[in-house]
């Protein structure tokens, strides 16, 4: 992990999740607070659009960037609209957030990937782990030349260290951990079924096979009726964070 490494750990606090999530605690994290900020749960608003710009500046898209559950995914492009250079765009995820937008000039969580790949000029193409099939064919004709899907066989030979994917391109590797079965996370959203020991085993082979510039999780558990519910899924996605940055600091132990 050649850019990534010695790259800070960033958690955004959209919905007060990470709050009961152990592995936020660490001190030497960032915390970049913005549950103060109105208009940003699924759409993104102008005025919050500016705001959060505002409060990443001082950062780039280098490092782990924790961004809350599935409902600010858009986070992602923020953060890939700070890389320079070329770079693919690896989405683990059981969407393909490509619908056809209904809100022109507004970002949201369910399209936001549409924007990368039509305004994004270094982006050369998104590869999207974890996706029903059947999903693709909500994916606008204009976006599709530049979406790549990454089927069982081709995902099962990159967690095996079988295969590189990107052919030297640099990558920035966004995970929604609603990809994951629901013995491995909690989300807001329907969930696919990848266990999360493969996902410790995909983040570290990508790490170790292609040029990581930069990550960002989410799909933490959502607000619910019972404290105990909810500390139990808190406690799931904390494990499923904490294996995600295993497999980062794991990486970064063998070089």
């Amino acid at each position: 992990m050649r850019r990534i490494k010695k790259a800070p750990v960033i958690v955004m606090n959209f919905s007060g999740a990470y709050k009961m999530e152990q592995f936020a605690g660490n001190p030497d994290f960032i915390h970049i607070d913005c549950s103060d900020i109105q208009g940003t749960d699924c759409i993104l608003s102008k005025d919050a659009y500016k705001q959060i710009k505002a409060r990443i500046s001082n950062y780039d898209a280098r490092g782990i960037h924790f961004i809350d559950s599935g409902n600010y995914h858009y986070m992602t492009r923020l953060w890939t609209d700070k890389i320079t250079l070329p770079f693919s765009l690896l989405l683990v995820d059981h969407h393909t957030d490509m619908q056809p937008s209904l809100m022109p000039g507004v970002l949201t969580c369910g399209d936001w990937v549409n924007g990368v790949v039509k305004e994004n000029k270094n982006l050369k193409e998104v590869l999207v782990i974890g996706t029903p099939r059947e999903a693709l064919k909500e994916i606008p004709e204009d976006v599709k030349p530049k979406i790549r899907y990454v089927d069982h066989e081709e995902f099962d030979r990159i967690v095996a260290g079988k295969h590189e994917l990107s052919q030297g391109q640099n990558v920035y590797l966004s995970i929604d951990k609603d990809a994951l079965n629901h013995e491995s996370a909690i989300t807001n959203w329907d969930q696919g079924d990848i266990r999360l020991s493969e996902l410790h085993d995909l983040v570290s082979q990508l790490l170790n096979q292609e040029n990581v510039i930069g990550i960002d999780v989410c799909g933490e558990f959502p607000t619910m009726k019972s404290l105990f519910d909810e500390e139990k899924a808190a406690s799931i996605d904390n494990q499923a964070n904490e294996a995600i940055l295993e497999a980062v600091v794991e990486s970064q132990e063998r070089r």
